[in-house]
């Protein structure tokens, strides 16, 4: 680990306070599943990210015409009933001291890196988290967001057009007297 980038290593301390209560649904989600999961799984950060509706995430996905009440209906149906059979439980990786699948944990990794484009320092947020799911074509998390018209590249410039107004600072109406 010596040799690895510590820029590029997802850590707890770059979450900011939306993402991590995000995560916190997300190990809560696993732990009280009635079908007991290896580790967290991309639908469970998906879960996260929905159950924080008056966050960045929540507000993109809101904005974009979803629903978070049905998305939320459908990731906890999914995440009841969904298992492929034919195969055993892939490993886990250990992050902050939860098992998580490797599908998951590269959502974290993309996470980082999309808040690494704005700020080398940004905190994450939900909006990071979001996009990390899109940006997993074969996860759970990005295939039911897909299913439910949720595309990278419109949640992408919807996060954009809301930073926008982020930036937008009042103007006096004498034009600066």
């Amino acid at each position: 680990m010596a040799s690895e980038d510590r820029s590029q290593i997802m850590e707890m301390a770059r979450m900011g306070r939306c993402a991590k209560l995000a995560w916190e649904h997300a190990v809560e989600a696993r732990e009280t599943n009635r079908i007991p999961r290896a580790g967290v799984m991309t639908g469970h950060v998906l879960l996260g990210v929905l159950k924080e509706p008056n966050c960045a995430g929540g507000i993109i996905l809101a904005k974009m015409g979803l629903d978070l009440n049905v998305a939320i209906l459908h990731t906890e149906f999914v995440l009841l009933h969904g298992r492929r059979r034919d195969t055993p439980e892939q490993p886990t990786v250990d992050w902050e001291g939860v098992p998580h699948t490797p599908q998951a944990k590269l959502v974290l990794d993309h996470s980082l890196e999309e808040a690494n484009l704005f700020y080398p320092t940004y905190p994450i947020g939900t909006e990071h988290l979001l996009l990390g799911l899109l940006r997993d074509p074969d996860g759970f998390g990005g295939r039911l967001l897909r299913f439910l018209g949720i595309e990278l590249d419109s949640a992408r410039a919807t996060r954009d057009a809301f930073w926008q107004i982020l930036k937008l600072g009042e103007r006096s109406p004498c034009g600066g007297c």
